[in-house]
């Protein structure tokens, strides 16, 4: 014992020594082990810097909401002495007076009857243009206000140029001058309301646009609207509520902004800011919450580490496979098992260290790269670039530890060598069992379990507008937990299933058994390489399901006008008197299919929805709504913002449904009958016309004069949609409906451009006085590119793990390998035998994976009682998450195909094998 150890201090010197030695001399399986655990280790820390770069001071609040003003001021209400606000959130507010219904707009007090006298105060209103643009007209929205003062720096920063002198000079926005189609000095003409000229004089950049974002800035009311003095009661109530009032002198105390408040205004001060009340009275919902961003980190740093002592430990074993003879001469002189164990303990933490700290910094440098990208110009988005050290030196930590838990396995089976076994070359056979297979089962059921609880519980608190933070922390533990329990079970069941697999594939040739078989019979090496590929499958899965749910919820509540694809221009014109008339539709539809390429315009009629034309009309017809009840969907109540009863032909039906009209509705429609794209409007397979004279106000229905039931049938669009029910002119003329042109609608072959748009704007403009189309473009549809984005990404890591796996099944296989070639087995055996390596191992992993990823998502859109919806809807995308579990492991058993090779010298082969 003195001979390799002597007291526990020189033992652990000695293993220090030897490990550092062993990783030396196997350079490149060090390289491979610390490059397996740096991977995740940049992907973790990636996220934390992004994180923590993205989280918001209070300084960092002010000084992009006030720049160097003390504080900004908004009217919410007239004086109200229950008003009060969150310090930090002028938008979080509460009053116990409810007054919406005889609000007036000559009410609201403004900050300078209020404040001091003599107090200078900056008002400033959104609110957006018409103007010209290089291509037509465009509506860009628009900052009245002196912004560009010294007040508001770092809030507004001047470009270029100089500022504005007079009300028809403006600074515009960098990318504005594209779209525009101006250089400074030169001019851009108003077209709505009335017509002006703006001189371009500079650029302005703020702090929350995008560099795409296309904004002009003027003098206070250099953009008139709906604020004058004219307009109507409630355009100057939002032209009152829209305003903010900046006081860049004036310290705003706690106790000011609390009278302020009572006053009816609510305040954003830099004071309260930075100096936040012990005891506010209301906290805001914008709040950031980095306990939640850390509860993630934390969650994904555990797959991360999951997967690296999976692979590394696989190496680790093989490696120790490796150096029998070399720990059985260790153990011949008298080196003990602890030693033994010490030595490869210390390997694998130091080969954490080593990847800890090259991954960190590889994941600082990706986030500093990717922040400016991601953020698109905004600076709102990451205030400062931040590196959380804290967690940080966590993440290393868990890397060190990481890699001490992958080596320990391996080292206790080598501190249990058998050295006359080991010197002589042998090896023993793995132990077939059943009994952890079994264990495996249960374990497998109880993490699917713990998952669908956690689902539950998410739901659960998703039901209520303020869930307890522990609830939502619960929910979130448990929905990682339960899949963690999963694959741990399924390690446990792998054996069995690559014995299963082996005797399935033994039918399908030499190479396909020889494969299987091995894989059956190492299980040191192929099942951590199988896991490997299952977690990160899984979580390319579930990410999957979280993106098409997303993307789902995203169209169900959408507020479809129209199908995908479509544009409408209404043919009813509000004149300044309240009245409304009609104008022509032909020019119209001359503008929209010279401007949009591939447009299909056409006239659709209807039958007015009551009072829109007034007394012009003698009576209306409404249709009856016997269903509508509590059980009617949400959007039902929004039908009407085009007129309820639609008469045309049935290929008019066919473009506001977006689909092929059903042979019974057609029948329906020959008959005389109407179809209704809702069902609340039939009753027993008929729908009621009633024909009412106008009320004596706008709006309101008078005595009935007629009814008439016909037969009806639904067909439902794809979405809901602003149209009710459809007849035929024949049907409109025999129930004695009046009938006008009320709408343009034109099908698009794509998404219009923002050229196009103000292309048609300009156009509509001169044709109609009125250039607002309403085009419908659907909700953002981002799954598909973001799923074939994971499903290449997953493809990536895959390779190099099941490269690491196939490259240790070779290391491992090489005297076998050697013995084919002796015996004389052809090339294409070596490669049969490489591309069935890739399948078994691979394959089985990633069916694994996609059906453990399915489980978490199916949880989120669980229903039960008490529960009237789920988290997020369950729709896995079948087609990215198909060719994740069998098209990648086929993708990836043809590289392994491609690189297998025979042992290149049939001499050195018969010495490796006497060897």
């Amino acid at each position: 014992m003195s001979a390799v150890g002597g007291t526990s201090r020189g033992a652990v010197s000695l293993a220090v020594r030897l490990a550092r030695r062993m990783a030396l001399q196997s350079i490149g399986r060090s390289l491979l082990i610390a490059g397996l655990i740096a991977l995740p280790i940049v992907g973790v820390t990636g996220i934390d810097t992004v994180e923590a770069s993205h989280l918001t001071t209070p300084a960092d609040t002010a000084r992009f909401q006030l720049g160097q003003n003390q504080a900004a001021i908004r009217v919410v209400s007239p004086p109200d002495p229950h008003l009060e606000q969150a310090p930090n959130d002028p938008f979080t507010y509460s009053s116990g007076t409810d007054n919406s219904s005889t609000m007036q707009a000559d009410d609201y007090l403004s900050p300078q009857a209020v404040l001091p006298q003599g107090t200078r105060i900056i008002p400033t209103e959104q609110t957006t243009a018409i103007l010209s643009t290089a291509t037509g007209v465009g509506s860009i929205a628009a900052v009245e206000g002196a912004v560009w003062g010294p007040s508001f720096r770092g809030s507004y920063d001047l470009q270029s140029g100089r500022a504005p002198r007079s009300a028809d000079e403006i600074l515009v926005s960098p990318h504005a001058l594209t779209r525009l189609g101006v250089r400074l000095g030169g001019t851009v003409v108003r077209v709505q309301p009335t017509r002006a000229t703006y001189r371009v004089v500079g650029t302005l950049r703020g702090v929350t646009d995008r560099s795409t974002d296309d904004v002009v800035y003027g003098a206070l009311g250099a953009f008139p609207g709906a604020g004058s003095q004219d307009a109507s009661n409630a355009d100057r109530l939002d032209a009152v509520q829209a305003r903010i009032y900046y006081v860049p002198d004036r310290v705003v105390p706690w106790s000011e902004v609390r009278a302020l408040n009572r006053q009816g205004m609510t305040v954003l001060s830099r004071d309260v800011l930075l100096h936040p009340p012990t005891s506010p009275h209301l906290t805001s919902g914008a709040v950031s919450s980095p306990w939640l961003d850390v509860l993630l980190v934390a969650l994904l740093g555990v797959f991360a580490m999951f997967e690296v002592c999976l692979l590394a430990g696989a190496a680790f074993a093989v490696g120790a496979r490796h150096r029998q003879r070399s720990f059985a001469i260790l153990a011949s002189v008298g080196a003990t098992r602890r030693l033994l164990f010490g030595v490869m303990a210390v390997e694998g933490a130091i080969l954490g260290l080593v990847g800890g700290v090259a991954g960190a910094l590889g994941g600082i440098a990706a986030a500093f790269v990717a922040e400016p990208r991601i953020a698109g110009g905004s600076q709102v988005q990451y205030p400062e670039f931040r590196v959380d050290v804290p967690v940080v030196a966590a993440i290393i930590a868990g890397a060190i530890v990481a890699g001490l838990a992958a080596a320990s396995a391996p080292a206790r089976a080598a501190s249990k060598v058998d050295t006359v076994a080991a010197l002589r070359g042998a090896r023993r056979p793995p132990r077939v069992s059943i009994r952890r297979p079994m264990v495996g089962v249960f374990v497998v059921a109880g993490g699917s379990i713990v998952a669908l609880l956690g689902g539950l519980v998410t739901i659960g608190a998703n039901q209520t507008i303020d869930p307890p933070r522990q609830v939502v922390v619960g929910g979130i533990v448990l929905l990682a937990t339960g899949p963690v329990v999963m694959q741990i079970g399924m390690v446990l069941i792998a054996p069995l299933l690559l014995r299963g697999a082996s005797s399935i594939l033994s039918r399908w040739g030499t190479g396909a058994r020889l494969a299987a078989r091995d894989a059956a019979r190492n299980p040191g090496r192929s099942v951590p390489a199988l896991a490997a590929i299952m977690s990160c499958v899984f979580v390319s899965a579930f990410a999957m399901c979280l993106l098409a749910g997303g993307q789902e919820l995203g169209v169900r509540n959408h507020d479809w006008q129209s199908p995908m694809n479509t544009g409408v221009v209404s043919l009813y014109e509000s004149q300044s008197d309240g009245t409304t008339t009609l104008v022509g539709g032909q020019s119209v539809v001359r503008v929209l299919d010279h401007d949009l390429p591939g447009s299909h315009a056409r006239i659709l009629s209807s039958s007015p929805d009551l009072g829109v034309l007034g007394k012009a009309l003698p009576t209306y017809t409404t249709v009856r709504v016997p269903k509508l009840g509590a059980s009617a969907p949400s959007y039902f109540g929004s039908i009407g913002v085009s007129d309820h009863i639609t008469v045309g032909t049935p290929d008019d039906l066919a473009a506001i449904l977006g689909a092929k009209v059903s042979s019974e509705s057609l029948a329906t429609l020959e008959a005389g009958g109407a179809v209704s794209l809702y069902p609340q409007y039939v009753s027993g397979g008929t729908v009621t016309f009633d024909a009412v004279k106008p009320g004596a106000n706008p709006g309101e229905a008078g005595p009935r004069v007629a009814s008439h039931t016909v037969p009806a049938v639904v067909q439902e669009p794809a979405h809901p949609e602003q149209y009710g029910v459809f007849v035929t002119r024949a049907t409109a003329d025999r129930l004695g409906m009046h009938v006008v042109p009320s709408q343009v609608f034109t099908t698009m072959a794509h998404s219009p451009t923002t050229a196009e748009q103000d292309a048609v704007a300009a156009d509509l403009t001169v044709a109609i006085g009125n250039g607002y189309v309403a085009f419908e473009t659907g909700p953002s549809l981002y799954a598909a590119t973001w799923s074939w984005a994971l499903l290449g990404l997953t493809t990536v890591i895959a390779l190099g793990a099941a490269a690491v796996a196939l490259a240790l099944a070779r290391a491992d296989g090489r005297r076998d390998s050697h013995v084919l070639a002796v015996v004389g087995a052809a090339p294409r055996v070596q490669r049969s035998f490489g591309f069935w390596q890739g399948v078994v191992v691979v394959g089985v992993g990633s069916v694994i994976g996609v059906v453990l990823g399915l489980v978490p998502a199916f949880a989120l859109g669980l229903r039960g009682p008490g529960i009237t919806h789920g988290y997020l809807p369950f729709t896995p995308p079948w087609l990215q998450l198909g060719l994740t579990a069998v098209g990648m492991p086929l993708l990836i058993a043809a590289g392994s195909w491609l690189v297998s090779r025979r042992p290149r010298a049939l001499l050195r082969t018969r010495r490796d094998l006497v060897a």
